[in-house]
């Protein structure tokens, strides 16, 4: 079937366009709202700036097709092959995106509002500026967490998002705006989260181990049991964060702001946090062996039961605070 025999049986009110072949076709600016795509191989075809709203493209193949500009709102695109596609500045609000393959397609300020991407493959995927509000990514089985490893989330708009079991190793996310995202039990090791903003967010069981949070904004975040040894911390906002057995050795933590965190059976162990303020942080039973707290602020802190021996406290603060020996501080 040509091009044009599709337009034309579309506009006589045909939609179901099952397994039909179009490789190459140029389709730009057309509508096919709709339409039943269903199978369909459309590799490198040229769907620029066309309404697809609603479109049954379910396992069909857009491998390296044209689609900067389309709108593809609530359109169903579950195991469609987009790999190498170009979704510049396409909106995808609502779509169906299960299981869909993104490998280095680009996205960059695409609109994936509310879309419904478990299980989809975004590796590589360049998501810069995307607004990806309320997106699904959530993991209920192992084999269903999205995979965005090595993906490009730079300035991306995650807010809301559910990402519980991702595999984000190695994304950057730098300057993401993650407030009340979910990341429970998220892979995150060597990512770039740098000024990202994490307000709220849950990262409960996630791995950080060597990621880079400089400078981002994890205030009033839940991190249990999150590992982050080996990270970078560096003048992060942690204040009223949940870090409950959280693993935080050989951590950067210079100059971060933990006012009144709990921190409760931590391990900090060889962590820097040369003038961290830790005013009324709660580290009831933390690890903190070898740790540096030189010039810290510790004022009103509770240690109680914490193994700080060898940690370094020269010119700390620890006035009114909480001592391991459960003693008040002058």
């Amino acid at each position: 079937m040509d091009p044009q025999e599709l337009l034309d049986r579309y506009a006589a009110g045909e939609i179901h366009f099952r397994g039909i072949a179009l490789m190459g076709a140029d389709l730009s600016n057309r509508d096919l709202i709709g339409v039943d795509l269903h199978k369909a191989d459309l590799e490198n075809v040229d769907l620029t700036l066309a309404y697809l709203n609603r479109v049954n493209l379910q396992q069909a193949n857009l491998s390296r097709a044209q689609l900067p500009g389309a709108n593809l709102n609530q359109a169903i695109l579950s195991k469609a092959n987009l790999a190498d596609a170009n979704l510049h500045g396409a909106s995808l609000q609502g779509a169906d995106l299960r299981s869909a393959q993104f490998t280095l397609a680009d996205l960059m300020d695409a609109n994936l509002m509310d879309a419904d991407l478990r299980n989809a493959d975004l590796s590589g995927a360049n998501l810069t500026g995307a607004c990806l509000r309320g997106a699904n990514f959530r993991q209920e089985k192992r084999q269903y967490g999205a995979n965005l490893r090595g993906a490009n989330l730079h300035q991306a708009d995650l807010e809301g998002a559910n990402l519980r079991g991702a595999d984000l190793a190695f994304v950057n996310l730098s300057y993401a705006n993650l407030t009340a995202v979910s990341l429970r039990g998220a892979d995150l090791h060597g990512a770039n989260l740098m000024g990202a903003r994490l307000v709220d967010a849950n990262i409960a069981d996630a791995i950080l181990a060597g990621a880079n949070l400089q400078r981002a904004n994890l205030t009033g975040v839940s991190a249990n049991r999150t590992n982050f040894s080996g990270a970078n911390l560096a003048q992060v906002q942690l204040m009223g964060a949940r870090l409950i057995e959280a693993k935080l050795s050989q951590v950067n933590l210079v100059k971060a702001n933990l006012t009144q965190a709990q921190i409760n059976r931590s391990d900090l162990s060889r962590s820097d946090l040369t003038g961290a303020n830790l005013q009324q942080a709660s580290l009831v039973e933390a690890y903190l062996g070898r740790t540096n707290l030189e010039e810290a602020n510790l004022t009103e802190a509770i240690l109680t039961r914490a193994e700080m021996s060898s940690a370094n406290l020269l010119n700390a603060i620890l006035a009114g605070a909480t001592m391991p020996d459960n003693s008040r501080h002058s």
